[in-house]
């Protein structure tokens, strides 16, 4: 059954093929994302009744007008996807405390406010899913982004916390958390020759983790089969 999709950081390199997956199956995207033309390329690449929309998930009323939109579009909201999310690379002693903010406004504030305001509509339908991407560095730790890491465990301990909260109405938490991914973002800072080294190994071993994994999982956790798989973070390479 198509479905409604809020996918924060559509844009992006997981978020987009996420999108892609998605539309593909016949599901509805609201595709949203702080860089709107962007949003809009994915959009219209899409077809059918997806939309853009652009957003600052670190700000409430950004937020809130992004989930009445959707709402006034298209009546209801099924999914929710964060996948919005910054990696900048410090070592601890160079971290500002604005770059600091910065990423926990973006990858934990955002998933908050997010996840509040989607909640309030699925509770009144006793029916929804929210995903966050999360990170093995939540757990594992990450040298040169301890507030990634940080924000990423902050994420999976949020996910769990509302799972639990929100069992009683329906609506299913869960979280997915990628190794590194063959994307812009996680390939920042590195030569490409490493980038090339990574693409040669298995994920089991230190290469990405595939895109496609990430969208199968995504598809596993809004399908007719989880019913009940709530409060769980899937680890798509040993922390």
């Amino acid at each position: 059954m198509s479905q409604v999709v809020i996918v924060t950081g559509g844009a992006g390199g997981i978020g987009s093929e996420i999108c892609r997956g998605l539309g593909r199956d016949d599901h509805t995207l609201l595709v949203a994302d702080y860089d709107g033309e962007g949003a809009e390329r994915v959009a219209r690449e899409i077809g059918g009744d997806s939309c853009a929309v652009q957003v600052d998930v670190g700000d409430k009323v950004s937020v809130g007008n992004m989930v009445r939109e959707a709402l006034a579009r298209f009546g209801r909201i099924d999914v929710l996807l964060n996948g919005a999310g910054i990696m900048p690379r410090h070592p601890v002693a160079e971290i500002s405390e604005e770059e600091w903010d910065r990423v926990m406004r973006v990858n934990l504030k955002g998933v908050f406010l997010c996840s509040q305001a989607v909640a309030r509509p699925m509770v009144e339908r006793k029916q929804g899913r929210i995903i966050s991407i999360a990170s093995g560095r939540g757990v594992s730790g990450a040298p040169r982004a301890a507030h990634y890491a940080a924000s990423k465990a902050g994420v999976i301990a949020f996910t769990k916390s509302l799972a639990v909260e929100l069992a009683p109405d329906n609506v299913l938490v869960n979280a997915i958390a990628p190794g590194v991914t063959d994307t812009p973002m996680s390939q920042a800072g590195f030569a490409p020759e490493e980038v090339e080294r990574r693409r040669s190994l298995s994920p089991l071993v230190g290469g990405y983790t595939p895109v496609e994994e990430i969208v199968g999982l995504v598809r596993y956790l809004i399908s007719d089969v989880t019913k009940s798989v709530t409060g769980q973070v899937f680890f798509l390479k040993t922390p």
